[in-house]
């Protein structure tokens, strides 16, 4: 965390801290469990597709807590870039104690269809810095619901196929977590004028599954 926080110009000492205290945990926990995941299982998978998940959504987050002039976009965007980069340093910390490398021969989420997993595009990531800020806040918000539930439906589908516990737990909380935050993001967007997001279906199971 500390590394992508000072690349951005932000310098949280502590915010570093508790990645390095996350990864730890996550290595502590994974080790308790007495089968060691294999290279193709899902937990190894899932490790390495929802950090890449993450890193974008922090990406982002970091961009719009250094322009926001919104104070609650910049109060989301703070919480989302510190508690998904604490999540990274947990899902490195299992790869770490499986003896897994965090990077496999596949790049991340390798034959998922990344819009359906609500992953934004380069150029949209990019607009993020040169937009005027209050239409930077707006399209934030709404990629960043689009980002959430695609992590929800990552998180949802993982618990339909791994076995480890503690994967199992952090899978729930992304569900619960992002979902709740999707209802604060529908807020703000109705604060700020825009048409109140209608239902968008789950993302389809099928798009989650690798090649």
């Amino acid at each position: 965390m500390q590394r992508r926080v000072q690349r951005h110009g932000l310098n949280r000492v502590s915010a570093g801290a508790s990645l390095a205290a996350a990864a730890l945990l996550g290595g502590a926990l994974a080790a308790l469990w007495p089968d060691t995941p294999g290279e193709a299982s899902a937990e190894v998978s899932f490790a390495r597709d929802m950090s890449a998940h993450h890193a974008q959504a922090v990406d982002m987050s970091v961009t719009l807590f250094q322009r926001a002039a919104d104070p609650a976009v910049k109060l989301l965007a703070q919480d989302i870039l510190l508690t998904q980069q604490a999540q990274i340093g947990q899902m490195s910390g299992w790869l770490m104690a499986w003896g897994r490398p965090l990077a496999g021969r596949e790049a991340p989420m390798a034959g998922m269809d990344r819009q359906a997993m609500g992953m934004a595009s380069e150029q949209a990531e990019q607009e993020l810095t040169s937009l005027a800020v209050n239409e930077a806040e707006t399209r934030y918000l709404t990629l960043m619901r689009r980002h959430h539930q695609g992590g929800v439906g990552m998180a949802k589908s993982a618990l339909n196929t791994v076995k480890r516990p503690e994967v199992r737990a952090f899978a729930q909380r992304v569900v619960t977590a992002q979902a709740s935050e999707i209802g604060a993001i529908d807020a703000l967007l109705v604060e700020r004028g825009s048409q109140k997001p209608s239902p968008t279906p789950e993302p389809e199971m099928d798009g989650m599954h690798h090649e």
